[in-house]
């Protein structure tokens, strides 16, 4: 059936309101006609959708009201299929014949959000925060957007607005914790991510963020519980539109979609009972249920059903780089490491642009003291893309630990440049400029500029920033300054009986006194070398649902 041209209604379409930039100009856009999915109770609703929409549109005298809320009825049933195109168009047709409804432009952001379009998710959510200035849901969804595009105090200031008008979800506490944790402010991120957590327990991927924010204060003792602890279930935020939207969904995509959502929110039960009747009802030869199930069992703590169902993937598909690679992260978390980078490995030979992949192999690498190989892994996941801090920051340090300070000092200088506000960054290139074993790269102005604007941006500064101050002092001659920092760190450490640390820093000490500056910016046996497996990071297949 070819696509049916969309009468515009009878009257003047609603003008849009001069503050809403997102609105279509001043005709309907044509509605796209996806493919339905095979599964005929899928087809059978969308094409009844379809139907009650031209009945609207195709009635005399229908008003523009009727007629948005058909545009808007018929986007979320697209919505809840995935067919994203064709629901943004249905939802921005709607919102140009009812702009005060909250619902369209809430929708079409949301929709946008999901698909990490955040330019357009933002242009529309701001839309739907002008109509409803206090609604929780979007407040929350836009925080996370501006967030996501890197515009953080944007979203610390929605964080703030939606935990001032309901300070019981978990959700906004958690935002509110992770933007201080990324600003360095570890005091107000330790109580927003204690009190997100006190209201939702099973949100147990704030552990992370939380075990970090008591690192950078020196307290090991609760960083190590909270490590203990991570997990995969996020903080929530009730959203009864989208539950409208969710409860839409029938046939095999619908219990993909359902599995899915009950895996992000962390209800795993009902994930796998999706998944497990997704796999009864789904063609024998498909991988696509055993993926999912697999992640949705791993998740649960069933590791070895997980990797019972990737074995059977690879019986089912000998070439399916998805199971190894899932089967190499499991491996690290059963804590067999050649095993894991067995799979790795198999799984770039597969699919050489599988950059997660190369990811995990360099940092097994790394523990393996096989820094070079590492190196070259962390360049491949760069160049395909995985490019952020950490991994920057890491192929500096294999570079360092092969005594190629020249190379690792040009990472560092071109990660500083890249992403001016990581403070790892900037602390790295600080150390290595304060003390390179190669004397000729080094620059003690520059890495005590360096260090003092971090502590300009740090109101509380941790450990390894005050031990890279007590380097940068000693690189340009204030050795006195120097000792007497060194000296305080090494007393404040004794009264915690951290007596480990405090050898280590006694060393440096004893140079400082007498004149001398630190040529070791980093310990051969410093964890930074070592880094360590952190979240289990399974991959699944995101878009298109089961084949």
């Amino acid at each position: 059936m070819g696509q049916p041209q969309v009468p515009v209604p009878a009257g003047p379409p609603a003008t849009p309101r001069s503050s809403d930039t997102t609105s279509p100009t001043h005709t309907l856009l044509a509605i796209p006609r996806p493919t339905p999915s095979t599964d005929p109770a899928v087809k059978q609703q969308v094409e009844d959708a379809w139907s009650e929409f031209q009945t609207v549109a195709e009635k005399k005298g229908v008003s523009q009201e009727e007629l948005a809320n058909a545009y808007g009825q018929m986007g979320m049933v697209y919505h809840a299929y995935g067919f994203v195109d064709a629901a943004a168009v249905c939802y921005r047709d709607a919102h140009f014949l009812a702009p005060r409804e909250f619902r369209w432009p809430y929708y079409c952001g949301r929709l946008y959000q999901d698909e990490g379009e955040t330019k357009n998710a933002i242009a529309y959510l701001k839309v739907a925060l002008e109509l409803r200035p206090d609604d929780i849901a979007v407040l929350v969804s836009l925080a996370q957007t501006y967030q996501a595009d890197g515009q953080s105090d944007l979203a610390k200031g929605l964080f703030e607005k939606a935990v001032a008008v309901d300070p019981s979800q978990a959700g906004a506490q958690a935002g509110v914790g992770e933007i201080a944790l990324s600003k360095g402010d570890f005091a107000l991120a330790i109580r927003s991510l204690e009190a997100a957590l006190k209201l939702q327990p099973e949100a147990t991927n704030l552990h992370y963020p939380l075990a970090m924010a008591y690192r950078k204060m020196g307290d090991v003792t609760n960083a190590l519980a909270h490590l203990q602890k991570k997990g995969s279930g996020k903080p929530t935020v009730p959203d009864p539109l989208m539950d409208q939207v969710m409860d839409l969904k029938r046939g095999q995509r619908a219990l993909w979609v359902q599995g899915n959502k009950a895996l992000a929110e962390g209800r795993l039960a009902d994930a796998i009972k999706a998944y497990e009747e997704m796999l009864a009802t789904a063609d024998k030869a498909d991988p696509i249920p055993r993926i999912h199930l697999g992640v949705a069992m791993a998740q649960a703590g069933d590791l070895k059903g997980a990797v019972e169902q990737y074995q059977q993937v690879l019986r089912m598909a000998p070439g399916s780089a998805v199971a190894h690679y899932n089967l190499g992260v499991l491996s690290l978390e059963l804590k067999s490491e050649r095993e894991a980078l067995n799979h790795f490995n198999a799984t770039v030979a597969l699919d050489p642009g599988f950059r997660l992949a190369h990811f995990q192999m360099a940092n097994v690498l790394m523990r393996e003291d096989r820094f070079a190989e590492a190196a070259s892994h962390y360049q491949r996941a760069i160049e395909l893309g995985f490019d952020n801090e950490f991994v920057r920051l890491m192929k500096a340090m294999a570079l360092v630990r092969i005594m190629r300070y020249a190379d690792a000092k040009a990472e560092l200088d071109n990660g500083v440049a890249a992403l001016p506000e990581s403070t790892d960054l900037a602390l790295a290139l600080a150390r290595l400029l304060a003390a390179c074993p190669d004397a000729s790269l080094r620059d003690g102005p520059r890495a005590l500029r360096l260090v003092e604007q971090l502590l300009k941006s740090n109101s509380s500064p941790d450990f390894e920033l005050l031990e890279t101050y007590g380097m940068a002092l000693a690189s340009v001659g204030k050795f006195r300054e120097a000792a007497n920092l060194q000296s305080r760190m090494i007393a404040d450490l004794e009264k915690m009986k951290k007596n480990d640390v405090v050898a280590e820093l006694e060393g440096n000490l004893g140079r400082y006194e007498h004149g001398q500056t630190c040529a070791l910016p980093w310990r051969d046996n410093d964890p930074i070398f070592s880094p360590q497996p952190r979240k289990m990071v399974l991959f699944v297949p995101q878009r298109g649902g089961p084949r």
